[in-house]
């Protein structure tokens, strides 16, 4: 296999605190329909707001591709849930994971990524309000990574903050926090621009063992939707054991 596709994208509404900005069950079909014409082999979702809108995306990719296997964050304490797609030729498994006391989960695939490989995939989306819960969340998610025995670990979702953004304004915090994620993660979203309304760079594609990549924000997104879809494609031919 010479290119694994992995796409990253939060697919909640336009904040607002009186409406509903979580995936909609009217952008469900959407929602499909973008990710058919992304093709990618695996997919980090979040806002998710239950198994019932995971499985008809489910559904309905498979339906016009090749089979789609997926879970979600389903014990995950937030209003909106990570969710993982692997096309189902990859034998995909899945696992929910704990990002510490912060009472929020991530979801992980491992699966085949050819060439007797197995990779994993873990779609986190931390706290938007909170630098301290962010800064736990991204450690919690580092020593996940680092623990695997997986030759490529991609970790990816909204992260709700933009290193530019964190370093122009002084938040030091959130300036350590990404920090501590590039040790143990390459920025592989890092050249592909703002994901967030244009202006901000807050979803995030992270890849530790692969050293060649090309990453792009993707044009599309939802009519009500504040996140574009991050598009990762990655060189997996090269040899990966000693990559970062």
């Amino acid at each position: 296999m010479s290119r694994l596709r992995v796409v990253t994208w939060n697919v909640g509404r336009l904040y607002s605190p009186t409406h509903n900005n979580r995936l909609d069950d009217a952008d469900v079909p959407r929602v499909a329909r973008i990710l058919d014409e992304l093709d990618p082999d695996v997919t980090l979702l979040q806002e998710i707001v239950d198994a019932r809108q995971l499985d008809e995306i489910v559904t309905s990719l498979s339906r016009s591709r090749a089979p789609i296997a997926g879970a979600m964050a389903e014990r995950c304490a937030y209003d909106r849930r990570a969710a993982v797609l692997v096309r189902a030729e990859h034998a995909p498994l899945f696992e929910e994971v704990s990002l510490g006391s912060t009472n929020r989960n991530a979801v992980m695939a491992t699966f085949d990524a050819g060439g007797g490989r197995r990779a994993a995939a873990i779609s986190a989306h931390f706290d938007v309000f909170d630098p301290a819960r962010r800064a736990e969340q991204a450690d919690e998610l580092a020593r996940l990574a680092e623990d695997r025995g997986e030759e490529v670990v991609f970790a990816g979702g909204d992260f709700n903050l933009d290193p530019a953004w964190a370093a122009g304004t002084g938040s030091a915090v959130d300036v350590a926090t990404f920090t501590r994620l590039t040790r143990t993660f390459a920025d592989a979203g890092r050249e592909a621009g703002a994901t967030l309304v244009g202006l901000w760079r807050v979803d995030h594609l992270l890849v530790r063992g692969a050293r060649r990549w090309l990453a792009r924000v993707s044009p599309r997104r939802l009519p009500l939707g504040d996140h574009h879809p991050l598009v990762l494609d990655v060189d997996l031919d090269l040899d990966v054991a000693s990559a970062v």
